[in-house]
């Protein structure tokens, strides 16, 4: 997920000098990527390191990511002049945005990170990357309405695509959806006469909601790799 630059032009970019001696520093084995020698042009990442002779010239960047649990009534914005944003409640350093969105009258999962190529990825409709939501609604739920919902609804002139349900009791239900149209969920839900509840997003991406609401952590070792691979 990271952005991807030739080697010489970081140290064109870095050290203020012409192509000709970034190529010559290369070429005669002067820089070393990650504490490795190499004497070719190559493709480096944002994470990397990058010495000429021994010093460092580029310290990578470390790439963070953090689940949060968003409770209901809190805007998904990095804007610290909002009340109740994500940027206000969390104090993060520059740099962080949040990936995706919940709207302010729903909770749940909500992945942040610095990598700037996360959310291109991650929000990608052709990926078709699944979201996990849990949905309380006002009227008993039955097999008419998760059918209505699976099959595919009309939306702002739009039919969603088609979607997989789970009944959890009798007025409650899981839905994992891969698209995220503005209020989806509680749109197709009020096209068949029910009116959401509360709505919780429990899964994205393969990652699970296991912390209580307004906590954060950091993703394991495991749940970056796997964001990575996707």
């Amino acid at each position: 997920m990271q952005f991807r630059f030739k080697l010489q032009y970081q140290l064109v970019r870095i050290l203020r000098i012409s192509n000709k001696e970034a190529a010559d520093l290369i070429a005669k084995g002067h820089v070393r990527v990650n504490n490795e020698g190499v004497e070719e042009n190559i493709l480096i990442g944002e994470t990397d390191d990058i010495y000429v002779g021994n010093e460092l010239v580029r310290k990578g960047k470390e790439l963070v990511y953090i689940l949060y649990h968003k409770p209901r009534g809190f805007e998904s914005s990095m804007n610290p002049s909002i009340a109740h944003s994500l940027q206000s409640e969390l104090q993060l350093p520059s740099g962080f945005y949040h990936i995706g969105r919940l709207d302010k009258d729903s909770e749940g999962l909500l992945l942040l990170s610095n990598d700037g190529r996360a959310g291109k990825t991650l929000l990608n409709k052709e990926k078709n990357i699944p979201k996990i939501y849990e949905v309380e609604v006002d009227k008993a739920v039955d097999e008419t309405f998760l059918r209505f919902l699976e099959n595919g609804v009309v939306v702002r002139g739009r039919l969603t695509l088609p979607c997989t349900t789970r009944q959890i009791s009798e007025r409650v239900f899981e839905i994992t959806l891969v698209e995220g149209m503005n209020r989806q969920i509680r749109r197709m839900c009020y096209k068949y006469g029910h009116n959401v509840v509360r709505l919780v997003r429990t899964g994205f991406a393969g990652i699970k909601l296991d912390i209580a609401t307004r906590q954060q952590r950091f993703l394991s070792a495991g749940e970056i790799d796997y964001l990575r691979s996707l």
